[in-house]
């Protein structure tokens, strides 16, 4: 009896070694990848630029035009806010600033962790019980939702950008951003590409919307470090100088 036991406990034993031998080999089903069988893009990225902004120059209002020559005219180069850690926020931030960009994705959120100047942005997946937004932000309320392997992003609530010398927006401005997956050869090897196909939309400062185009490459060797900076600089930076931003809001 001893001897017929241990017989069938080493039977059992085997059965499940080679049920978790086996399980290990399957493939990862679409309901356990962050896309729900959609495109990851999780992973460390880096900008390889705007590829294409059109209309430009931008197609600014009248009204808008005349605060564009006034910035023009009172602000300078030394003067910009991103020596001063202003964040540029939606729809500058894709995918300009030559700093490495980590994107954690789930079935419910996107979460993009920029190292220049430690910027983060949550993007909801629009099925998921997103939450409500709650006050303007430099990076909005953004709502997703798939298209195919193309992951369009709606965004609103932004708080405004006045500044008029790189693609300034108002508490009216909408951005709605597609993006899609790529691989293809650069430097001689295959290589991911997350490309974003974006559309500005903002009445009080634009004549009509604004197209662009920016792609970040996933590069494994990339490491996120901290960068640190305060808004305080910056304020202080502008009472010393006596300028005061354009109030885009006001425009009608």
């Amino acid at each position: 009896m001893h001897s017929g036991r241990l017989q069938s406990v080493h039977w059992l034993t085997s059965l499940i070694a080679v049920a978790i031998g086996c399980a290990l080999l399957l493939p990862i089903t679409a309901s356990a990848q962050p896309g729900g069988g959609h495109p990851d893009f999780s992973g460390v990225w880096f900008p390889q630029g705007f590829a294409r902004r059109t209309p430009n120059p931008p197609p600014f209002t009248e009204a808008a035009q005349k605060l564009v020559d006034e910035f023009n005219a009172t602000f300078t180069a030394d003067d910009d806010s991103g020596k001063y850690c202003i964040w540029p926020g939606v729809p500058r931030v894709i995918w300009g600033a030559p700093f490495a960009i980590e994107v954690f994705h789930r079935p419910q959120d996107v979460t993009i962790y920029w190292e220049g100047y430690g910027m983060y942005r949550k993007i909801y997946m629009a099925d998921h019980d997103p939450p409500e937004p709650i006050v303007p932000t430099a990076m909005g309320h953004s709502l997703a939702h798939w298209e195919g392997d193309t992951l369009v992003v709606e965004t609103t609530h932004l708080r405004p950008y006045p500044y008029m010398d790189s693609l300034p927006t108002s508490s009216d401005a909408r951005v709605t951003e597609r993006f899609s997956l790529e691989t293809r050869e650069q430097d001689g090897e295959m290589r991911d590409f997350l490309v974003a196909e974006v559309t500005l939309i903002d009445p009080k400062i634009y004549s009509e919307p604004v197209q662009l185009r920016g792609e970040i490459r996933r590069d494994p060797e990339l490491h996120i470090l901290e960068y640190t900076c305060s808004t305080t600089l910056w304020e202080e930076y502008l009472i010393e100088k006596g300028l005061t931003l354009p109030d885009v809001d006001a425009l009608p």
